[in-house]
């Protein structure tokens, strides 16, 4: 091997030295915690909305007060009524 030959050699046995060190020496990321679904079951779908440019949580969050807020209602008619 001429001196080039060898050079090369380890500078390119260095270079994966310290891509090797580099890459086991970071400690891993935490794990991401659980995400809590509070909302309905029946308008998970209304999610989907984000693909198209609409805010879909928000827009689901709002569609779950409003499903809430009629049971509520018919609740209290259903009470109302058994009186």
């Amino acid at each position: 091997m001429n001196r080039a030959s060898k050079t090369l050699l380890m500078g390119s046995l260095a270079a994966g030295l310290i891509l090797i060190q580099a890459s086991c020496s970071k400690e891993p990321s935490p794990p991401k915690p659980a995400v809590v679904d509070n909302g309905r079951p029946e308008t998970r779908s209304i999610e989907a909305a984000d693909s198209i440019g609409y805010n879909g949580k928000e827009i689901r969050h709002k569609l779950d007060k409003a499903l809430d807020a009629n049971d509520a209602t018919s609740k209290q008619m259903d009470q109302a009524a058994n009186q």
